[in-house]
């Protein structure tokens, strides 16, 4: 499973927006450098890096996650990711306030935040 992002005009994506400023303004070693290869995030990319290796894919499935709920909810599950860990109390603060004010303009009215990514379900086998 390699992760795919976004639904898109969710909290999700606030998050990652707001993550990426933070982290952003962070000094260097309160950061963590990028992980992974980038190939891994579609189908041909993670074909290209499984081929040397004798892989062949044999089927890609992108699959939606949903984390909607209350405001409250949602931050703590997106708040968990490991970009978060290095930062600060004060910036995880600053985080979280923004993160719930923002967020608090995407609740329905009932109360929950809509908030999706996906994921990209892959298999292969050794030629």
């Amino acid at each position: 499973m390699v992760g795919a992002g976004a639904v898109g005009g969710e909290a999700y994506e606030l998050f990652g927006t707001l993550l990426r400023e933070t982290v952003r303004q962070a000094p260097a070693a309160r950061r963590i450098p990028p992980l992974g290869d980038r190939r891994t995030r579609d189908r041909d990319g993670l074909a290209e890096v499984l081929a040397p290796a004798g892989f062949a894919m044999v089927d890609w499935r992108t699959v939606p996650i949903d984390l909607s709920g209350p405001a409250e909810r949602v931050w703590a599950s997106v708040s968990g990711i490991y970009d978060v860990g290095p930062l600060d109390g004060a910036a995880v603060a600053r985080l979280r306030r923004v993160f719930l004010t923002e967020a608090a303009a995407l609740a329905g009215p009932d109360g929950r935040v809509p908030c999706g990514f996906r994921i990209h379900v892959a298999t292969a086998r050794l030629r």
